[in-house]
């Protein structure tokens, strides 16, 4: 053989000893690639953070192989991101109070939900589902009155029974309600107008009046529900306007914290799920939403961050329902926070607040 045909077949030796590698390389690669999670982002609220986090963060990564990355925003600040993504969404599902979400479909952000794929939609009652189904609720609040028993009771002050009990003047100082960033303070001037008589679709005068009067209580605004739990941990508030599960989460940590409905009615409210409009990983959305409609992560949720379950076929543990607050009943009795008034004015309200309540 010549020695230009030896050198001929050693470089189609060659060649194919690269093509086999190459083959493999591409293959390894292509497989490695299938096995990789897809990640999804989420705008979650803090307060159910510990469920959210134990439950439905694994649940995605074993189930569907999604890798959840979740951020927790007050439901304003969340609205403003998913305004601010609108044109191009790189958060694919969203969690909100209900009067952000709300405006969040008035500005077309949301698209609609598919009820062959989330089928637990079909567990939720109509009064907690979108009629154009673009969002849902995935869990329900009761806003009242938070105290802490022991204070109450070394200076000789009855615990609360009424949403006028926060303007005894025996709390001069140890009262907190909420930075007008969070929408409890919104539901309680909506809730404190209602108490006065007043109508918001006409004016919130009645309660801008009432809450004045309330500044030499207020030692502070607080902001999310951990800030307030710390408050009271730290023995500088006695009492203050806010969510049944704060009470039961300050409760839990060994404080001495409780929650009352007023005489004159709690406010009731749901917080919304819901999936941004143009989302490339719609379909990872949708599989996240069923799962945190899903009856498992609504009793995790309900026992583990206190949130009242959206999903009625929800089953909780026996001993826990005797002591908690949030059941059809309480919230049929329960006065709806008025969300239409809320987002016709919310800027000039939270300037009216800055101005009149916060200075």
């Amino acid at each position: 053989m010549s020695r230009h045909s030896l050198m001929r077949r050693a470089m189609s030796a060659l060649a194919l000893s690269a093509s086999v590698v190459l083959g493999l390389t591409v293959g390894c690669s292509s497989q490695a690639q299938a096995q990789q999670a897809r990640k999804l982002s989420v705008i979650t609220s803090a307060v159910y953070s510990k469920s959210f986090a134990r439950f439905i963060v694994p649940k995605m990564k074993e189930l569907y192989n999604v890798e959840v990355v979740s951020s927790p925003f007050l439901s304003a600040e969340a609205l403003a991101k998913a305004i601010a993504q609108k044109d191009n969404p790189t958060t694919t599902v969203f969690m909100m109070d209900e009067g952000p979400w709300l405006q969040g479909k008035e500005l077309g952000i949301w698209t609609k939900l598919d009820k062959t794929k989330i089928t637990n939609l079909a567990d939720v009652p109509a009064q907690f589902r979108d009629k154009d189904e673009q969002g849902s609720a995935m869990m329900l609040i009761l806003l009242g009155l938070i105290y802490d028993e022991q204070a109450l009771k070394a200076n000789g002050i009855q615990p609360p029974v009424s949403l006028h009990d926060m303007w005894n003047p025996a709390l001069r100082n140890r009262v907190s309600i909420q930075q007008f960033s969070s929408t409890f303070a919104y539901a309680l001037l909506a809730h404190t107008n209602i108490v006065e008589g007043g109508d918001v679709n006409k004016s919130f005068d009645p309660a801008f009046a009432k809450l004045k009067q309330l500044r030499p209580n207020v030692r502070t605004f607080s902001g999310p529900a951990a800030q307030l739990i710390q408050l009271f941990q730290q023995k500088e508030i006695w009492m203050a306007w806010g969510g049944h599960f704060t009470a039961m989460q300050a409760a839990g940590a060994g404080s001495p914290v409780r929650w009352a409905a007023p005489k004159e009615g709690a406010a009731g409210y749901a917080h919304y799920i819901a999936i941004a409009k143009g989302a490339a990983n719609q379909a990872e959305g949708e599989l996240l939403v069923n799962l945190v409609l899903s009856p498992e992560y609504q009793r995790v949720m309900a026992e583990t961050d206190f949130m009242g379950p959206a999903n009625v076929k929800t089953q909780l543990d026996p001993q826990f329902e005797k002591t908690f607050p949030v059941n059809a009943k309480t919230m049929s009795a329960a006065i709806p926070v008025p969300w239409p008034a809320y987002n016709r004015s919310r800027i000039q309200l939270n300037e009216r607040w800055q101005r009149e309540i916060e200075q």
